[in-house]
């Protein structure tokens, strides 16, 4: 008895002592059957022992009979795999025992051995997880995996799978229970559509297709991107299991598939699932209908591939990553449906070399938030050229539903700018981390492959955008952009450029303006610093056809020089964040100002905001050192309601290109239909300049990004005009009658001195002070001077008026003053002169003056009279 146990016991330590090569898992039961599919991998087989004309493929075991291994007990053959290999076969066989009894039953009294027909024998081992599971409980089942080699030619049709007791009655010592034979008609591929359940790391899962996908590539390479998913059924984690997945074409070939980056690790809960993202790159030529797709399992330290499951792969569905010029192109990121739009480019062309700026727009169209992975962004051309693009926009960057992302994406590229001949690469994630190290399958291949290949939109950039309308559409709507005015003017000690650019509704809607913002760039330099964009309405709707006006404006050195200008409208996305809206680009050739010769006006506006404007007249206020040039200058309201510009600004401009800045005053009011406002300009300019062929510079001025009204102080100005201003010699009129002090007009009339016998003079008058209707000037700084000379002594005397507060608007107005000086002590008589100044910023011009005698009705009786009485107070012609 003794001699016996020792007997069996080293009998059973030879049967589970493993061996050198890895062993696979078993698979549990299948149980799906599914339209004919042939495995590759034994298709001979199929082909030979089955008749098509009465054989049906089956994908279940469920039908081969059990072994009776008690009079209670069985065991099933419930799965078995083959995977071919350079030096043979793989098989593996999974046996379920099965314990009705109601004792343990002892594994050590049973195995298997496999034998072909014809009567080769093979060894197969247990798998090593296996090997410690001596026992089944009563009730319960056990599964055991069995792993062998066998030859290339060996199809599991011709295999019997033995299941042996120990008997000692035998001469052997053993006694065979019965045998499994698959069917020949078994095929062990999972038909399309259908779930295979496995054993991964002793959890059942469940494993089923999702698709298959296939992108473009270069180099004669297309991209393979199968989906997989695993639904853990078991009670515990299934936590990174040792397996690797295999594509099979039709011909045998195998494909190793690369997990992509976001399903390297695979830990599942129970009763949970995931999907799992294979890739691999394969040459076009290789043909994808009937593949396969092979699960094995790595064991031991060689880590030998032993077959887990076969699943038959749908038809592949060629992905169309090509995406036409400003057109959408959507992407599925977890599930959701992600829009992506190459909206706008623009080029910069530098000697041989261009600047490619594009904004692409993400959308989150789903139901879930998402997270953009990081993908590989690139500008390819023609032949093959890559040129990557930097961007930290979508580092975790995550997207809620209905959220929308734009990324400005800038590249310099070797060429012309011919966008034509380049595309725009969208490509999948190819790094684990920051450094960017590659994610690479055992075979040194790289898997990134494109979501997205997109044509460049035409450039928003024309070669001399002036008066030329650019249409570009984005998700804002349809819009025609041109440059209507490109102007140089002269500001302090620097120049404005000032552009006026034009945005029309293209479409048949209304649409709203984004928010806008200005950038220029001359030459080959950006001017981010000071730029402003002054909208010429309020509002931001724009109806169909309907057309509105935005002036960019921006500071330069006087003495620059420019060959190329661009002008860029910017959308503000958020307070730090902005988007290229559209870029016009010009030559640089400033455009002159549009000129108003002498006595000609210039309307401005069109429909409702129409405005005339003219120069009336310029004098010349002459002074010690420095001359006064002044204009008056008219603006006419043509509309049919209260309006105009706001606050003027000018500029004296000489034949030889001198600047001054001129003051301007005008009326705070806008003038209402029909009326007139009055603006005056002066400056000082040296005694040499001559004046005779001075220009005035009139543009609007603006401030704070709209135009100044009011009070407000303008910082720069736009819509600028020259106008020929020929100074006016002014003839001294030689009465104080209907003198023109526009829009006032004077008359002085009845003007008395009155002796008074001592040192004093009284002098009193009438006069009439009216104004134009319908013109507002504002309050004038001019001064009226009224000036008395006593002829024989030359001596002068001057008192000063202010217009509107020392004389009034009216009729026989009247006005006294006097003045005290020893020349007129004891005076009985003679004359005086009587002068009218116009007094401006301390300058007179002499408008009138006219000669009278003095009054002496009011010298005392007993002063006798040097002059008869009858000839006194009469004007001396």
């Amino acid at each position: 008895m003794n001699r016996k146990k020792v007997m069996m016991t080293l009998l059973s330590s030879m049967l589970f002592i493993s061996s050198s090569g890895g062993i696979v898992s078993a698979a549990s039961t299948s149980g799906d059957s599914g339209k004919p599919t042939t495995n590759s991998a034994n298709s001979n087989t199929t082909q030979k022992d089955q008749t098509p004309a009465t054989k049906k493929v089956v994908h279940t075991l469920a039908n081969v009979p059990a072994v009776k291994v008690t009079a209670r007990s069985t065991v099933h053959l419930t799965d078995v795999n083959i995977l071919a290999q350079d030096d043979g076969n793989t098989v593996t066989y999974t046996l379920s025992y099965k314990n009705n009894d109601s004792k343990p039953m002892m594994m050590l009294d049973y195995w298997s051995k496999v034998k072909t027909k014809g009567g080769t024998s093979f060894s197969p081992k247990l798998i090593a997880k296996d090997q410690e599971k001596k026992t089944v409980s009563p009730g319960s089942t056990v599964e055991l995996t069995y792993v062998m080699k066998v030859g290339r030619e060996v199809k599991l049709s011709d295999l019997n799978f033995l299941i042996v007791k120990w008997d000692f009655s035998k001469p052997n010592y053993e006694s065979t229970l019965g045998k499994f034979n698959v069917p020949a008609s078994y095929s062990i591929t999972t038909p399309v559509g259908k779930t295979k359940t496995v054993r991964l790391s002793d959890s059942a899962v469940k494993v089923k297709v999702s698709g298959i996908k296939v992108y473009p590539g270069e180099d004669k390479k297309q991209y393979v991107k199968v989906g997989v998913n695993l639904n853990n059924i078991s009670y515990k984690l299934l936590d990174n299991p040792n397996i690797k997945w295999i594509l099979r074409t039709p011909g045998g070939t195998n494909y190793p598939l690369t997990l992509d980056k976001d399903s390297a690790s695979i830990s599942i809960q129970a009763q949970a699932n995931k999907t799992l993202s294979l890739l691999a790159s394969l040459p076009t030529a290789v043909k994808l209908e009937r593949s396969e797709l092979l699960l094995v399992e790595e064991q031991g330290e060689e880590k030998t591939a032993l077959p887990v499951a076969a699943l038959q792969l749908p038809e592949a569905s060629q992905t169309n990553v090509n995406t036409e010029a400003n057109q959408p192109n959507i992407i599925s990121i977890d599930g959701q449906p992600v829009s992506t739009l190459l909206e706008s480019a623009r080029t910069r062309v530098e000697d041989e070399e261009y600047d490619l700026t594009m904004q692409w727009v993400i959308k989150n169209q789903g139901k879930k938030e998402v997270k953009i992975p990081k993908y590989g962004l690139e500008i390819r051309t023609e032949d093959g050229v890559a040129y990557p693009i930097e961007t930290k926009a979508l580092d975790d960057l995550k997207l809620k539903p209905g959220a929308t992302k734009t990324i400005k994406l800038i590249s310099t590229i070797q060429g012309d700018g011919d966008t034509s001949k380049i595309k725009f690469y969208v490509m999948t994630p190819t790094t684990k981390d920051e450094s960017k190290e590659a994610e690479t399958s055992s075979n040194g291949l790289e898997f990134s492959y494109p979501v997205g290949i997109y044509t460049i939109p035409d450039s928003v950039i024309t070669g001399d955008g002036l008066t030329t309308e650019t249409v570009i559409k984005n998700g804002k709507g349809t819009f025609g952009v041109s440059v209507g005015s490109l102007q140089r003017l002269p500001w302090n000690d620097g120049d404005i450029i000032a552009a006026k650019v034009t945005i029309r509704n293209a479409s048949n809607k209304t649409v709203q303006l984004p928010e806008l913002e200005a950038m220029f760039t001359i030459d080959s330099a950006r001017i981010d610093g000071d730029t402003k964009l002054i909208r010429a309405q309020g509002g931001k709707l724009l109806g169909s056809g309907m057309v509105t006006e935005a002036y960019l404006i921006t500071k330069i050195p006087s003495e620059l020089n420019m060959s190329r200008l661009e002008v860029t409208l910017l959308e503000k996305v958020s307070e730090q964040e902005t988007n290229d809206w559209i870029t016009l680009s010009t030559s640089g050739l400033i455009q002159p100002l549009s000129y108003v010769g002498a006595g000609k006006t210039f309307t401005q506006g069109t429909g409702e905001k129409e405005t005339e404007l003219g120069v009336r007249r310029t004098y010349i206020y002459p002074g010690t050192s420095s001359n006064i040039v002044y204009t008056e200058f008219e603006m006419t309201n043509k509309s049919l309601r209260q309006g105009g510009l706001g606050k003027l600004v000018g500029y004296y401009k000489t034949a030889d290109g001198q600047y001054y800045k001129a003051t301007a005053k005008q009326a705070d009011r806008a003038p209402g239909p029909g009326q007139k406002s009055v603006v005056t300009f002066w400056a000082k300019v040296p005694n040499g300049i001559t004046s005779s062929d001075m220009r005035l510079i009139v543009g609007e001025g603006v401030a704070d990004s709209k135009f100044v009204t009011g009070e407000g102080e303008a910082t720069a100005y736009v819509n600028a005009m020259s106008f020929e201003i020929k100074p006016s010699s002014l003839t001294v009129k030689g009465t104080l009658s209907n003198i023109d002090l526009y829009p006032y007009t004077f008359t002085g009339n009845n003007i008395r001195a009155y002796l008074t016998g001592g040192t004093s003079v009284q002098i009193e008058m009438s006069y009439t002070l009216t104004q134009e209707e319908g013109i507002d000037s504002g309050k004038s700084d001019h001064k009226l001077i009224l000036e008395m000379s006593h002829n024989s002594a030359g001596k002068t005397f001057a008192k000063e008026f202010s217009l509107e507060s020392d004389l009034k608007s009216g009729v026989n107005q009247s006005l006294s003053w006097s003045i005290d000086d020893e020349i007129f002590n004891k005076l009985r008589g003679g004359s005086y002169k009587m002068a009218l100044y116009d007094q401006f910023q301390g300058n007179r011009i002499k408008l009138a003056e006219q000669n009278y005698s003095y009054d002496v009705s009011r010298v005392p009786d007993e002063e006798p009279e040097r002059f008869p009485e009858n000839i006194s107070n009469i004007p001396i012609e």
